[in-house]
């Protein structure tokens, strides 16, 4: 157990750090090109190249015959165990220093957390989500990770303009919005896991720094006349030494020269932000899919070491035949499923669980092996002439076209077959309206007017937006207004933010076509606090 742990996590810590080094050559190039929040959504990538290192290696192209896996028999095992001399099993005391080091990482941590909030003093409620704290150092600040709350200092209106104030506050939305406090509790979570790795701890400054950097250009792109004042509010905040591994705070740590360095370079142009979007996602799905990639590759099963392997009884196969699920022929699913077993020695089986799903989307196939197969009586292994309990990996394929055979990564797959009957219906999908991608309204949010804010004016417009049939917005405009006066003041905002987005396309007939949505936006002032 021990020696397969590390192994996973010797696998991880290659992987992230070979994503951070690529990141730390990458992220001021991608800054200067594209923007400072193309650079810091690469670092996206050290957690998923972590994670794709422990998912199940790539399967060799090799035909898997339909006679599958049998372990020794248990007895044996059990012998040589017997007989082996006891020795020292370095893996073990390896997995307790490291447990013992991410227990240690984690304290600290933690300290450091009620460290920064004990020095803010009594905290008083200013806001809906809004504090201010009895000190002035490290505010102001975004504090906690489940619901992050905006902290600023006793003399905010003293040491800030109310142009500077009102900056401040959409630098610290911002991180709320974007869920930068959320981002940071996990990179404290990596550092407390590859603790030992000085790479991921030069890795969680840099993150901060880019992170800091983006948060400055989103309130550059609300605020594009406000960069002085921007500046100003920065050199009188009183930044703090200490780390908040859950929450967004001004420290030290940060290069305050670069960042307003930064504040004169031009943003991009939508053009150019949108190619680094481009950019940043495609490095990140070639670079996850690398790491898992490289994994040395598995058959989907191991070598065999009885005498006389299992086979499936094929009556039963026939009396217990698996339905292949509706979900998946709606769907045109196929895929492969290995199932793995334990089978008793009259041939029933005790226990099946997955092994491995190829493609990896095609997780809805599982379950109906696994039930299919649990069903199964078999022809128990042989050892000695006596029948043996032994494991196996059972691959079954699913396949929509009769009689065709299914190929994984060039090579044929020798296989359970399992097919629909062909009676089977395929229903089309049904004629819909289109719909709103929500996904356009976190990244292109319609900008608040800084006159409505001065103002202090909110409302209601709900936009008539007419879509083709790619899901692009042709056409937009106010429907609705409420106050009436509201059109005037957010209709331009609403447009221009509801032009920039992507819509699921209407459909008839299972066909996309061109079709009118009403889009909501409301404009509330309590979204600033």
């Amino acid at each position: 157990m021990m020696h397969e742990l590390l192994s996973v996590l010797g696998r991880a810590t290659v992987m992230s750090s070979a994503a951070v080094l690529l990141i730390l050559l990458l992220r001021k190039p991608m800054r200067l090109r594209f923007g400072a929040g193309a650079a810091y959504r690469l670092w996206i990538l050290v957690p998923l190249a972590g994670v794709a290192a422990l998912l199940p290696a790539p399967v060799a192209s090799i035909s898997m015959p339909i006679m599958p896996m049998i372990a020794m028999p248990l007895a044996m095992p059990i012998a040589a165990a017997a007989a082996a001399p006891s020795r020292f099993d370095s893996a073990l005391l390896l997995g307790v220093l490291w447990l013992l080091g991410s227990a240690i990482a984690l304290v600290l941590f933690v300290w450091q957390q009620q460290r920064f909030v004990r020095a803010l003093g009594r905290l008083s409620r200013v806001g809906e989500r809004t504090l201010r704290a009895e000190a002035s150092a490290g505010c102001p600040a975004l504090i906690g990770a489940w619901r992050p709350r905006i902290v600023l200092p006793v003399d905010f209106e003293e040491r800030y303009s109310a142009t500077e104030r009102e900056l401040i506050l959409a630098h610290e939305h911002a991180h709320r919005v974007r869920g930068d406090a959320q981002a940071n509790v996990l990179a404290a979570g990596l550092r407390c896991v590859f603790w030992f790795n000085p790479l991921v701890h030069l890795a969680a400054s840099r993150f901060r720094f880019d992170q800091e950097l983006a948060c400055d250009a989103n309130v550059i792109s609300r605020f594009p006349e406000a960069r002085r004042s921007y500046a100003d509010a920065m050199l009188k905040t009183q930044l703090a030494d200490s780390g908040l591994p859950a929450g967004c705070h001004w420290q030290s740590s940060h290069p305050l020269k670069e960042r307003i360095t930064m504040l004169k370079q031009p943003l991009p142009g939508r053009l150019r932000a949108a190619l680094g979007a481009v950019t940043a996602f495609a490095l990140i799905v070639s670079v996850t899919y690398a790491a898992w990639a490289v994994q040395p590759t598995s058959t989907g099963a191991e070598a065999s070491t009885a005498t006389v392997a299992t086979n499936t009884n094929a009556s039963y196969r026939r009396l217990s035949r698996i339905d292949y699920p509706a979900t998946a022929i709606v769907t045109n699913t196929d895929g492969v499923v290995y199932v793995k077993l334990h089978v008793a020695v009259d041939g029933t089986v005790v226990s099946a669980v997955v092994d491995s799903v190829h493609p990896s989307s095609a997780t809805d196939l599982a379950e109906a092996a696994v039930a299919g197969v649990r069903t199964w009586t078999f022809n128990p292994a042989l050892h000695n002439g006596q029948p043996w309990e032994s494991d196996e990996v059972v691959p079954i394929a699913f396949t929509l076209k009769p009689q065709a055979q299914l190929h994984l990564e060039g090579g044929t797959l020798d296989a359970i077959m399992v097919m629909p009957p062909e009676a089977a219906a395929r229903p089309s999908p049904r004629d819909a309206s289109p719909a709103e991608n929500l996904e356009y309204r976190k990244t292109y949010p319609p900008k608040y007017p800084l006159e409505a804010i001065k103002a202090h004016q909110q409302g209601k417009i709900v936009l008539a937006v007419h879509v083709d049939a790619d899901g692009a917005p042709e056409s937009a405009e106010v429907h609705s207004a409420e106050p009436p006066e509201a059109a005037g003041i957010f209709g331009d905002a609403s447009i221009t933010a509801a032009m920039q987005w992507r819509f699921n396309p209407a459909m008839k007939n299972g066909k996309a076509i061109a079709g009118d949505v009403m889009v909501p936006f409301e404009f509330s002032l309590r979204d600033m606090d």
